[in-house]
């Protein structure tokens, strides 16, 4: 099964609203990956993550949230699978990573590392613009206006809507799926192939 990253901004509390246009998109984003029959994988915490789980649960997806804490009651009410990690941020190496392929709404600092792990991972990022945050940010500092660095490890898509994003992982994703199975080489997990 493909499996899509979603990650985006949590709310920590009525301070700290997370944009209603990045709540709206990710709930949308959810609904999408849930229909392309695609595991929505997150934080599985408030927020984006949150609402993009309502939005794959509503539809009949799977949702799957890899947590900080060790709590497994602690994701949200829409995560099917909710896998505590008592890793706190250093969860945030586990699903960019694991999944086929990440889509990015709005977020902080902590989104920001979530797709800086994805990128080093070799994984494919979609950015949906006009959801505030670091998606809206991110394209100005692109390297050739579709990576991170010189590396051009992988590529990050800039879109503008939520059909835009899903269909692009998608894309991303099956491609990635088409490949030949290889035997995993501890050096690149460890990235010493590339730094």
């Amino acid at each position: 099964m493909i499996s899509i990253a979603v990650i985006g901004r949590a709310s920590q509390g009525a301070h700290d609203p997370v944009p209603e246009a990045a709540l709206r998109a990710a709930y949308e984003v959810g609904r999408l990956i849930a229909r392309a029959g695609a595991a929505l994988v997150c934080g599985g915490a408030t927020g984006v993550m949150e609402e993009s789980c309502r939005g794959a649960r509503e539809e009949g997806g799977l949702t799957i949230g890899i947590l900080a804490g060790t709590e497994r009651n602690s994701a949200n009410a829409y995560v099917d699978i909710s896998l505590p990690t008592g890793l706190g941020t250093a969860r945030n190496l586990i699903y960019p990573r694991a999944c086929d392929a990440t889509i990015m709404i709005g977020g902080g600092a902590g989104t920001l590392n979530e797709l800086t792990i994805a990128y080093q991972g070799r994984r494919s990022v979609v950015v949906i613009e006009g959801t505030g945050g670091w998606a809206d940010r991110i394209g100005g500092g692109l390297f050739e206006g579709r990576y991170l660095d010189e590396r051009r490890v992988a590529e990050i898509f800039l879109v503008r809507t939520p059909q835009e994003a899903v269909d692009t992982a998608m894309s991303v994703a099956r491609q990635l799926e088409a490949q030949p199975r290889s035997r995993d080489d501890p050096a690149r997990w460890l990235g010493a192939d590339r730094f």
